[in-house]
């Protein structure tokens, strides 16, 4: 049920990170028989989009009908992956860090918030409580110029979120250059800034010293 119910939030989940919350301590081989088999059941969905490329895993129609009866919320079966697939991917590798730091308490990807009500002038890559602390993401993989992304994201998180108190507002990135130029650029707000990595996240997990305040300080701790 645990494995349903993460597939239906993140919506399309690959064999590794399948196997990174559920089957940690299984070999790569026995984690995939193990998927090939709820997909024989109908309990996932599994796409290959090329013979290079990871499966991808999402809910089916078994997985549908048990989820329905056990939650009593209705369910739309996903059918494509969806587009800008490395942002969404690496959104759902920060979606299982969270959920492997332990504490979790809820965690919504930019996908979810509309659904939600969300109604801030800025919607963030994701929000999620951990231990109590409540934290929004911005998963920045470059694509953006630097002051775009300073001019259409900083201000609203400087104003505050109305009935949200953010402990920090997490930046991360895929390279650490990129990293230290947007905690360059953002400089010293109100609104605590940390910032990282993806791999260091995917390394050591959101429980490590792996965020930063500023280019070149020392790693801290979320909570």
């Amino acid at each position: 049920m645990d494995l349903l119910r993460l597939v239906r939030s993140a919506r399309w989940l690959t064999t590794s990170q399948l196997r990174t919350r559920f089957f940690a301590h299984a070999t790569p081989d026995a984690a995939r028989r193990r998927l090939r088999k709820l997909t024989a059941d109908r309990f996932l969905l599994m796409v290959r989009q090329d013979r290079m490329s990871q499966a991808l895993f999402t809910l089916g129609r078994e997985g549908k009908r048990t989820l329905e009866g056990v939650d009593g919320e209705a369910i739309t079966l996903e059918r494509k992956p969806p587009a800008h697939w490395e942002h969404f991917a690496g959104m759902n590798d920060l979606r299982l860090a969270a959920e492997l730091a332990g504490g979790l308490s809820c965690f919504f990807a930019y996908f979810e918030l509309p659904g939600l009500g969300w109604n801030h002038p800025v919607i963030p890559d994701g929000i999620f409580t951990l231990k109590g602390k409540v934290f929004a993401i911005e998963f920045d993989r470059g694509g953006e110029g630097i002051q775009f992304f300073v001019r259409t994201k900083i201000p609203a998180y400087r104003s505050g979120l109305d009935g949200l108190s953010l402990t920090a507002v997490l930046i991360v990135t895929e390279s650490t250059a990129r990293m230290e130029s947007l905690a360059r650029a953002i400089g010293t707000v109100q609104v605590p800034f940390l910032f990282s990595t993806l791999s260091l996240i995917r390394r050591h997990g959101f429980l490590a010293p792996v965020f930063f305040r500023e280019p070149g300080g020392e790693g801290v701790i979320l909570v």
